[in-house]
């Protein structure tokens, strides 16, 4: 009620206020009437002010910024560095020490009675009793080869007379073969010149069981007539056995 009086007072006090104004105009213009003022209605209620009712600003949604999705950056495949194959250090190879090599027994050599005869390994030699530098038999056996070797004093004994003695004797004592000859030839003995006969052995078949050779020589320094006898069944074996046991051999 009290708010209401105020108001009245407000608008009575503003209403002088504008005719004081008018009369104060000057001069003899006469003033033009005022349009009537409606003042309002004292006793009339004032409408009962309503404060304004804050209108709230339009509070804008906020917009996500779009949030980019992240690309994943891509990761490298590791490149593996290739681990470089270890490189063996050279082993040296031990050098082994050599090992002395046993010195070969030189070749058995028969120097006995006033010759010397070399002998190829493995040969078996068998001295009969009673042997001397004058006359004697020595009996070799080695790779399916019989050898006989026999020295007598020369006293006019003719090479040709041993080997064919020889032959004789060789025939007598195998009545169950037949003994041929079928070669002669000159028979070099160092520096000796000597003869060589060749013959086969025959069974009662007629099949060829064997062989031999049978050469004679002289030593003319030591006057010693030499005869050697050679037999086997093979032929190149008995042939090859002789020229080495020649070719070794020396009147010495």
């Amino acid at each position: 009620m009290g708010l209401l009086n105020n108001m009245r007072a407000i608008a009575f006090v503003t209403v002088v206020l504008l005719f004081a104004l008018t009369a104060c105009g000057g001069g003899s213009d006469v003033a033009s009437p005022l349009a009537s003022t409606a003042v309002p209605d004292a006793s009339a209620p004032l409408a009962t002010l309503v404060p304004p009712t804050a209108i709230p600003a339009a509070i804008p949604t906020a917009i996500p910024a779009a949030i980019p999705t992240a690309i994943p950056t891509a990761v490298p495949t590791a490149v593996p560095t290739a681990i470089p194959a270890a490189i063996p250090t050279a082993i040296p190879t031990a050098v082994p020490t050599a090992m002395p090599t046993a010195t070969p027994e030189p070749p058995p050599v028969l120097d006995e009675f006033g010759f010397v005869l070399g002998l190829d390994r493995g040969a078996d030699v068998t001295n009969l009793p009673g042997n001397t530098d004058a006359q004697g038999i020595v009996q070799l056996e080695y790779s399916g080869v019989n050898v006989i070797l026999s020295w007598v004093p020369v006293n006019g004994a003719t090479i040709e007379g041993l080997v064919t003695g020889t032959f004789a004797t060789l025939r007598n004592n195998q009545p169950d073969l037949t003994l041929d000859t079928v070669s002669e030839s000159e028979l070099r003995v160092g520096l000796e010149t000597g003869t060589i006969i060749g013959f086969k052995s025959v069974d009662g078949s007629g099949d060829v069981v064997g062989g031999g050779l049978i050469g004679a020589w002289n030593c003319v320094d030591q006057d010693t007539s030499f005869t050697i006898l050679v037999t086997g069944q093979d032929a190149s074996v008995v042939q090859l056995r002789l020229n080495r046991l020649v070719d070794n051999f020396d009147c010495a």
